[in-house]
């Protein structure tokens, strides 16, 4: 078994040196150079080292649990930056997150009582968080879907606004008696055994049918599963149902948008000119699309950094009531649609 002397006759350097180097309290005192060299040669010679800081007594530890499955969550590009803005605030206010839970392999809640603070991503179910409860109250759900009856606290946007704003937009360019469709996908709840169970309506969909019934307008309603395939096969639905008294879409994601402008794009049909486009998300990609998306950009990052800054403050003050925290989404026009 190698010993640090091994390393330091290797590295040319003093045992002390070594020691330093691999400490993760104390590498900062050893150059950079000498610090690589060391950690290569240790690592070379199968020498087990702890790579990272042990947290004080004093550091908060959180627990970060998703709902989603690691596939779902490199295809969809939203929960990822949400992540990252979690890790991203936890490094700043030198918070301990060791890792991510996923729910789908189950979770027994008392694993968690001894963190002072859970951050979900996602929809669990409201008996979940009940259960959640009994062993630790600092939970902050992040883009839950619902507010669970004030029950814990939520970092969330302000979809059902942006999307009421956003058919009021999309009504300066289709007559009453002309159609305003709308795509989306409901959302799952999911329990403590990573089951998941009953659908909940995404409160963007509930905006759609009450801004048609308060306008007397004609409802075009596709509900998919979140995929750009399902995206364009619903579009080209709507473009044969409805033909000419197609006159706009708006969609959930972006993604969503792609597969909606392929079936545009086969019927030969132009969003933007034919049919008017309103996405959510805003993502990088939708600016370089021909045409350019409209999309309403929402906070990311800033729902994560949010939720971890909700979270601390919750750990380290006691309140027995919870905290609805909003941040505002904003349009970014382009070529699918802009304002008259």
């Amino acid at each position: 078994m190698a010993t640090i002397k091994d390393i330091s006759k290797l590295a040319n350097v003093s045992p002390g040196t070594v020691s330093r180097a691999l400490n993760p309290n104390k590498r900062e005192f050893v150059a950079s150079e000498t610090r690589n060299r060391v950690k290569q040669i240790a690592d070379q010679l199968g020498y087990h080292y702890y790579d990272r800081a042990k947290p004080s007594k004093d550091t908060l530890n959180f627990a970060v649990i998703t709902t989603l499955t690691l596939e779902e969550e490199t295809r969809d590009e939203y929960w990822r930056f949400v992540r990252h803005g979690i890790y991203e605030a936890a490094r700043t206010e030198k918070i301990n997150i060791s890792k991510i839970i996923r729910m789908q392999a189950g979770l027994h809640p008392q694993d968690l009582a001894n963190y002072d603070a859970v951050i979900i991503t996602g929809t669990v179910s409201e008996s979940a968080v009940k259960s959640l409860k009994k062993f630790n109250q600092h939970i902050i759900l992040v883009d839950a879907g619902t507010h669970y009856h004030n029950l814990v606290d939520v970092v969330d946007s302000n979809l059902a606004e942006l999307t009421t704003t956003a058919l009021n937009q999309l009504s300066t360019v289709a007559n009453d008696d002309e159609l305003i469709a709308f795509i989306g996908g409901n959302r799952k709840e999911m329990g403590l055994d990573g089951s998941l169970s009953k659908g909940i309506t995404d409160v963007r969909t509930m905006a759609y049918e009450n801004w048609t019934k308060a306008h007397h307008r004609q409802t075009a309603f596709k509900e998919i599963d979140w995929t750009t395939k399902d995206a364009m096969q619903a579009t080209m639905e709507l473009i044969t149902e409805y033909g000419n008294k197609l006159r706009a879409i708006l969609v959930t994601s972006d993604p969503l948008a792609i597969g909606a402008m392929k079936a545009m794009s086969q019927n030969h049909l132009i969003a933007g000119k034919d049919i008017a486009l309103i996405s959510f998300d805003d993502l990088e990609f939708t600016s370089y699309l021909t045409p350019s998306l409209t999309s309403i950009w929402l906070p990311k990052s800033e729902l994560g950094y949010t939720a971890l800054l909700q979270a601390e403050m919750f750990a380290k003050t006691k309140r027995n009531w919870s905290v609805r925290t909003i941040i505002p989404g904003s349009f970014k026009y382009r070529e699918t649609f802009l304002p008259q």
